[in-house]
């Protein structure tokens, strides 16, 4: 039997969004007098939400930046981001079919990201997706960023669906931690921005391309 609610993570999940955060990124970095970074080397420091990123950005130039350092470059960061949030952006390969059959199976869709959630929001409106989502949880809408699992037990709760009848769909650690935490199961994508393999994160489904998705996961439930 498929879930009854399917979340899904948004950067390198749903969407290749690395080329836009790294503009971002350097902006804020220039603006500090530091080296640009590299478009692969920022695939590694996404993940854990807009400060973690700005102060993985410090890190890479060899400077530690304090929470309250972090914070204050925030809103530039965010500014510059909003601004250019689908400029380079696409979504993954296959991302819009399978989000339009899983709906049109009557699968609740959400969202579940440490990407704030206005951008998050901003970002299916601009590629026409956003009305396939019952719930979209990003990762100020709630006290918690993943893989604490209040962002996702929000999101089974705004979709009415128990964690037993839900699974998360990530790329990232994160995106296993909270799935682990929640109690739900856990779909991993090959493709995405994790640090490390996928493959040791113990997810009951991987997914090479989403062609392959509901094959895949009709596979692991049979």
């Amino acid at each position: 039997m498929l879930p009854q609610a399917i979340i899904f993570d948004l950067d390198g999940t749903l969407i290749d969004s690395a080329p836009d955060l790294t503009d971002a990124l350097n902006s804020v970095l220039r603006s500090q007098g530091l080296r640009e970074q590299a478009l692969d080397d920022v695939k590694d420091m996404v993940g854990a939400g807009a400060k973690v990123l700005i102060q993985r950005g410090f890190a890479a130039n060899g400077k530690a930046l304090s929470e309250p350092e972090a914070e204050r470059l925030m809103p530039a960061f965010i500014a510059d981001y909003r601004a250019r949030a689908t400029d380079k952006t696409r979504l993954m390969p296959g991302a819009q079919r399978l989000l339009t059959e899983l709906a049109a199976a009557g699968i609740g869709l959400g969202l579940c990201t440490n990407k704030p959630e206005g951008i998050s929001r901003q970002i299916l409106e601009d590629f026409a997706i956003v009305s396939l989502f019952g719930s979209i949880v990003g990762g100020d809408t709630t006290p918690a960023k993943k893989p604490d699992p209040r962002p996702l037990l929000h999101s089974l709760a705004e979709l009415g669906c128990s964690a037993n009848a839900a699974l998360m769909v990530g790329d990232s650690a994160a995106d296993a931690g909270v799935a682990r935490a929640a109690g739900t199961g856990l779909a991993l994508v090959t493709f995405g921005y994790s640090q490390v393999p996928v493959e040791d994160m113990g997810a009951d489904v991987l997914v090479e391309a989403f062609d392959a998705f509901l094959p895949a996961l009709r596979a692991s439930v049979a």
